[in-house]
């Protein structure tokens, strides 16, 4: 038990610093990209190093799951419409 526990926080401690390694990359119009996949393998230069105290990630909004259907849109009732002309 203490063998599997060990063993688990030495792969979790590895794996840790390979989550927040950032690369900032520059295309030839200068446009400067921040990715997790390196500046080579997305045919970019390197543009310097990101700090990992200067990184900030945020949730994307809401998403729609396939197996969720959407709501059809709300027509506008025919009173309010002509008002809006």
């Amino acid at each position: 038990m203490r063998t599997a526990l060990l063993l688990t926080l030495m792969l979790w401690a590895a794996a840790a610093p390979a989550q927040t390694t950032m690369y900032k990359c520059v295309d030839d119009q200068q446009k400067v990209t921040y990715s997790n996949i390196t500046c080579a393998k997305q045919g970019l230069k390197e543009a310097g190093t990101v700090t990992a105290d200067r990184v900030t990630t945020m949730p994307s909004g809401p998403t729609v799951l396939p197996t969720q259907k959407l709501k059809p849109p709300v027509e506008m009732p025919k009173d309010l419409e002509k008002n809006a002309k």
